[in-house]
């Protein structure tokens, strides 16, 4: 019923100012409003490229995570590699040892068959030194494999850390809303903070409630220092789908627009580097509960550990 008002509500004070304003003054407001729709549609673009960014982001963290099982499985295949050599290396030593034996007892035979056995130790003994080397550059690669598993466990496990630690930092600073639809949660060493709708705007709205402003201070006060984290403001709506004339027009519009006012209030409140804030619009095509609509009508904001150093340590 709103939507099928809103176009009338609009159309009347429009009527009203045309007939009350001279045209160059409306000339000049519709003007102004297709500069903000031509900006708004700049400011969409925009946050569709982030949110691919993120999804890239994302990708290649699994791309990540695979490499480090395929060297985990690697080093596993190096260190049997290792013991086969050991095992081969000590048989050529007791071969070696048994030839030796058998070339001091037979001294005295001709210089044919000690010429023979001669070439046949030397030999041996080259194989022998092969082996020795091959074994000695595989101890080398084992333990620098083994070194840059352990520096990639002890990253991934400092960056679990840090993420339960900035979860239990966050429930305490925001324990006031916890029973008022805020959420936190740590999981795969992100943060997620779910904030739900009605906490921050009314329906339909993307104007922030100063209860909803409240919390996103003291969540933008809480992570200011946290410069090792990286933020996306992911606005999310459920699956009524609208198609107004005028802004929000639509879920994914409405989506967008929640993130930036989230990420102006955080930003606007604090010290928080706005480099390392990204606002996203997922409209209704990521649901917490597609039984429950409002679950689904939500902000999350989510707190990513930056992976510079493990990229460089996986490029070494």
């Amino acid at each position: 019923m709103l939507s099928r008002l809103l176009p009338l509500a609009v159309a009347i004070p429009v009527l009203f100012m045309a007939s009350c304003v001279p045209m160059s003054q409306f000339a000049e407001v519709r003007d102004d409003r297709d500069t903000l729709d031509q900006s708004l549609s700049v400011a969409a673009q925009r946050v569709e490229a982030l949110t691919l960014s993120l999804a890239e982001k994302e990708g290649k963290l699994t791309e990540d995570n695979r490499r480090i099982q395929a060297l985990e499985a690697d080093t596993n295949s190096q260190g049997r590699a290792l013991r086969t050599c050991m095992l081969r290396n000590e048989n050529l030593e007791n071969l070696n040892a048994l030839i030796s034996e058998e070339l001091e007892r037979k001294r005295s035979a001709s210089g044919a068959e000690q010429a023979a056995l001669l070439a046949e130790l030397q030999r041996i003994r080259a194989d022998l030194q092969f082996q020795e080397d091959s074994l000695l550059a595989l101890e080398r690669d084992l333990k620098e494999r083994e070194e840059k598993v352990r520096e990639l466990s002890q990253m991934l496990d400092a960056q679990k850390r840090a993420g339960e630690a900035l979860r239990s930092k966050l429930s305490d600073a925001l324990f006031a809303f916890r029973n008022r639809g805020l959420e936190v949660e740590e999981r795969d060493g992100k943060v997620y903070v779910r904030l739900a709708s009605n906490l921050l705007f009314a329906s339909g709205s993307t104007s922030i409630d100063p209860e909803g402003q409240k919390a996103l201070v003291d969540l933008a006060q809480a992570i200011e220092g946290e410069t090792d984290f990286e933020v996306v403001v992911e606005g999310h709506t459920d699956d009524v789908a609208f198609n107004a004339s005028t802004s929000p027009k639509n879920n994914w519009e409405l989506s967008v627009l929640r993130a930036t006012a989230v990420v102006q209030v955080m930003t606007g409140n604090s010290s928080l580097d706005p480099e390392l804030l990204t606002a996203a619009g997922r409209s209704q095509y990521h649901p917490r509960d597609p039984q429950d609509r409002n679950r689904n009508r939500r902000i999350e904001v989510v707190l990513s550990p930056r992976l510079d150093g493990l990229y460089d340590l996986l490029d070494e």
